[in-house]
């Protein structure tokens, strides 16, 4: 199977030689008949949507590549959890699928790269189901057992058939993407005998000893940066406060990134990578790390992403916890003109939402089971809209009975008060002390909650 692999490659790149052509896409999914489908481009976390197509009665389809399309990884996408991943590097992609769900197998008819990448998920996500099977067998059953013994020879050859079958598809495809993705990709295993605390020393000291971060075409894929989840998420602890817990990240963000220094645009992607993920968390203390701790003044280039990251680190650490809140002047809804800064209250509750934001609708009621507008001494809050229409603004603020202060520049998110606090979507909180210094930024209801009692 794999040298003819290897041959039908060798002749694909022996016809694209001596001339250009265009390419294609093509699949058929069943149980997706005359449904419209995307293809994402997937950088890390971003998936950007570059084509659409409608399938037929049959459920097929076909997307024109021209010869100049980025390589990379990309996905069919048909809704939530419906996709199919896909390596595209100058050739056609075509494929069958019965659907989306585990079960549903992704049969490729045409592309090596593919034929290589599904072979290896193949065996790599059954033999790993199996390994969680035998995890805690391995952990809790007397070790001078005879079926223990069994379980971890188990365990032992179920690793060596993953590392054989990964090595096999490198050697014998040196000229692939696939194969470097692969070689990123591929699990790291310690030793089944050990236990979970030396495991994991193991794995913490030899994580990334395949991965390249001089590889920029990492950049193009999730393979990189699902790497580096896996990485952090050796250093989440079950008994861990959370003071300790964020310690642990920033250490392994800082192994992180000194390892991607070694290529400026493998650094910049895994920052920018790190600081959403962060952001979308609320982990202040790593965002709050990154910002004044990165070495991108170093780099040589001025990058686009180079100088925008700056100017994000410039605002994560303007709006730091401790720092005091950009002061703003404005016209409230009521008429009155309001500073931040003049305003007497205890606490004092910034609320970034707009009318056509879903998420505030479910969490804006929250701030009624705490403000008495007859008493703002103890707390005021200050819906700030993001809105651009007047009217939606007002009607959405007398329907939903927001008797606090409101506000709204109604220029969107061009508004320079948004500007100020860096806000990119709704809903934002930042609760202010007496002085109007932030003393949170809660993400979610729970902290919300938390931060107002």
């Amino acid at each position: 199977m794999m040298k003819t692999i290897y041959l039908i490659a060798a002749f694909l790149v022996m016809g694209t030689f001596s001339f250009s052509q265009d390419y294609s896409i093509s699949g058929t999914i069943s149980g997706l008949e005359s449904g419209e489908i995307y293809l994402m481009r997937i950088q890390g976390d971003k998936k950007k949507i570059v084509d659409t197509a409608f399938t037929d009665q049959t459920g097929s389809f076909e997307i024109a590549l021209k010869d100049d399309f980025p390589v990379g990884q990309y996905a069919i996408f048909a809704g939530p959890k419906k996709a199919v991943e896909l390596i595209y590097n100058h050739e056609n992609i075509r494929f069958v699928t019965s659907g989306f769900t585990a079960s549903d197998q992704v049969q490729i008819i045409e592309s090596v790269e593919n034929l290589i990448y599904y072979d290896y998920l193949s065996i790599k996500g059954l033999n790993l189901y199996k390994l969680d099977l035998l995890k805690p067998l391995l952990e809790y059953y007397p070790t001078d057992d005879l079926f223990y013994q069994e379980a971890l020879q188990k365990a032992i050859q179920l690793q060596q058939e993953i590392n054989t079958r990964a090595n096999k598809l490198i050697e014998e495809n040196p000229n692939t993407i696939v194969s470097r993705f692969i070689q990123v990709d591929r699990p790291v295993f310690a030793d089944p005998q050990l236990n979970e605390a030396q495991q994991k020393i193991y794995l913490k000291s030899n994580y990334f000893n395949e991965s390249d971060f001089l590889d920029t075409i990492l950049t193009r894929s999730n393979i990189l940066t699902s790497k580096v989840i896996g990485y952090l998420s050796l250093y989440q602890e079950r008994n861990l406060s959370q003071e300790d817990l964020e310690n642990q990240l920033v250490i392994a963000v800082d192994t992180v990134l000194e390892k991607a220094f070694a290529n400026q645009q493998v650094y910049e992607f895994l920052i920018d990578f790190l600081i959403g993920g962060f952001e979308a968390i609320g982990f202040e203390k790593g965002l709050e790390h990154i910002a004044s701790h990165n070495l991108l003044s170093e780099l040589c280039v001025n990058s686009e992403r180079k100088l925008e990251l700056e100017n994000k680190m410039g605002l994560i650490k303007k709006l730091a916890i401790g720092q005091p809140a950009p002061d703003f002047e404005i016209t409230a809804l009521s008429g009155s003109t309001i500073k931040l800064s003049a305003v007497n209250a205890e606490k004092t509750v910034l609320v970034f939402w707009a009318s056509w934001c879903p998420h505030c609708e479910d969490i804006l009621p929250v701030f009624k089971e705490y403000y008495n507008p007859e008493n703002t001494t103890k707390l005021e809050i200050i819906g700030i809209s993001i809105d651009e229409s007047e009217s939606d603004w007002k009607a959405a603020v007398e329907n939903n009975g927001f008797n606090w202060i409101n506000i709204a520049e109604l220029k969107g998110w061009d508004g320079p008060i948004i500007d100020d606090y860096g806000v990119v979507a709704t809903p934002v909180f930042f609760v202010l002390d007496k002085d109007k210094k932030i003393i949170a930024k809660p993400g979610n209801e729970r902290d919300l909650r938390k931060s107002l009692e």
